[in-house]
């Protein structure tokens, strides 16, 4: 009897250790998820548009869909180093770049990341794909989103969307 109860708190002590190991993991995945697309909307704030040749860089071009010139969100124009020194991966049809989140641990993560750009009407700030050049340049909006999946269950995908003047 004594061997059986042993037993059990043995395994509910066992049970309790790994549910404390799944939930820092899935924080640590959403911190490190959260952190990428923080780190990608910081450089679209703060990067140059264009070239000195006024030759617009990958990461602020509008993301449309070649085959129908309608808005798509694609992984085009995203840069990023995992921290195992390699660059991150576009997919063979650009629709996202595969990053890898909590690599550290030995068991990463691949993660899909995508932007949408848009120019922003002057007058209301709605998203168009018409271009809204004037004088003084003109308004971009840029959505970077997030998705993975841990434990064979799908996180909600994170977004963070900015607006910055052009160029």
């Amino acid at each position: 009897m004594a061997t059986v109860l042993l037993s059990m708190i043995i395994v509910g002590i066992l049970s309790a250790l790994i549910g404390a190991y799944r939930v820092s993991a899935k924080a640590r995945a959403a911190d490190h998820a959260r952190y990428v697309i923080k780190s990608l909307s910081d450089q679209f704030l703060t990067q140059q548009t264009a070239d000195t040749g006024g030759n617009v860089y990958p990461m602020f071009q509008l993301t449309t869909d070649p085959n129908t010139g309608n808005q798509k969100p694609m992984g085009t124009g995203i840069s990023w180093t995992n921290s195992d020194g390699l660059s991150g991966v576009l997919a063979s049809d650009s629709s996202y770049y595969t990053v890898k989140l909590d690599d550290s641990t030995g068991a990463p993560i691949n993660a899909k990341v995508t932007r949408s750009v848009w120019y922003l009407y002057d007058t209301t700030g709605a998203e168009t794909l018409l271009n809204q050049n004037k004088s003084a340049g003109y308004m971009i909006e840029g959505t970077f989103t997030i998705s993975y999946k841990i434990f064979n269950a799908q996180i909600p995908p994170i977004s963070l969307t900015n607006i910055r003047a052009f160029p």
